[in-house]
């Protein structure tokens, strides 16, 4: 089921919806589990391309060819026809993840159980709350140059480079929460912004409260979003009474809801999958000649 509301006029200065918006986004947090199914696909078509977002005009990471073997990170399909994955990345050998179109690919027969050795992300039994009084912000000013942000943000954890997009990450304090932020940029000029917040919550329902929290925090400082999904792929597991937080674990909700003020677009979403939950949020210069999604 979803629900939608149509649009109020958006208030305030693009700066400050910025600033408003810069809570979270690509949010990506672990579970604590040591198996895992491995499922893998096949590239079919002559080429296939891997998105940033599962749009096609999402910036794209790596095109693969014919036969490359990628790794299935997620058993849901994202808007219909878009599969999660992950694989290595042929010019710098390392892992990345993003969307592919499942016409592209087949999953192979077989699949392989691992161990996962690696330690597991610090669970947070009482995680802190988001400071949104105060925090350091990152840079944004829309069609500024890498340099601009270097100059802004300073040495970045990694660089990377795809086509006409270029990928900046740093690791900051945002709103008294840690945080990894990336920088869009398309053709040398920034398109978009992300925040990940690196926590991972004992209590699920912590995850529905801050969504809820920043959800709020955006209305009253843009209006109401244009666009409020609630959307239950399984009805019966709302119907037998468990909590929204598990609920969104195993991927039998999720939520989303957008704002457009000026000329930049934000999309905060909430969902699972079996590799975690995935809180999202994602702001766009949506003039841009190729916006990173909106």
């Amino acid at each position: 089921m979803a629900t939608t509301n149509r649009p109020k006029p958006a208030a305030g200065r693009v700066a400050a919806a910025v600033v408003s918006c810069l809570v979270l986004a690509a949010l990506v947090l672990p579970v604590p589990v040591r198996t895992e199914i491995i499922v893998k696909l096949e590239v079919t078509a002559e080429r296939a391309s891997v998105h940033l977002e599962p749009r096609i005009n999402s910036p794209v990471l790596e095109t693969l060819s014919r036969g490359a073997v990628i790794k299935l990170s997620s058993g849901t399909k994202f808007r219909t026809n878009w599969f999660y994955v992950q694989f290595a990345s042929a010019r710098s050998g390392r892992m990345l993840s993003g969307y592919v179109l499942d016409a592209a690919v087949r999953k192979l027969n077989s699949t392989l159980k691992v161990v996962d050795l690696t330690p597991a992300a610090t669970v947070l039994s009482d995680p802190k709350e988001f400071d949104l009084t105060a925090g350091r912000m990152p840079a944004v000013a829309w069609g500024m140059s890498g340099d601009g942000v270097l100059k802004a943000e300073g040495r970045p954890v990694s660089r990377e480079q795809s086509g006409d997009y270029e990928f900046l990450r740093y690791r900051r304090d945002v709103f008294g929460k840690r945080c990894l932020i990336l920088y869009v940029l398309a053709n040398r000029r920034l398109v978009s912004v992300r925040v990940s917040l690196l926590e991972n919550y004992a209590d699920k329902d912590r995850y529905v409260a801050d969504y809820n929290i920043i959800r709020e925090y955006l209305n009253r400082k843009i209006g109401e979003p244009r666009y409020d999904n609630v959307v239950w792929k399984d009805r019966a597991y709302a119907e037998r009474g468990e909590t929204l937080g598990m609920a969104v674990t195993s991927g039998s909700l999720s939520l989303s809801s957008e704002w457009v003020t000026g000329d930049t677009g934000l999309r905060l979403s909430l969902t699972g999958e079996p590799s975690g939950i995935l809180f999202a949020a994602e702001i766009n210069d949506i003039k841009a000649k190729n916006p990173a999604s909106f």
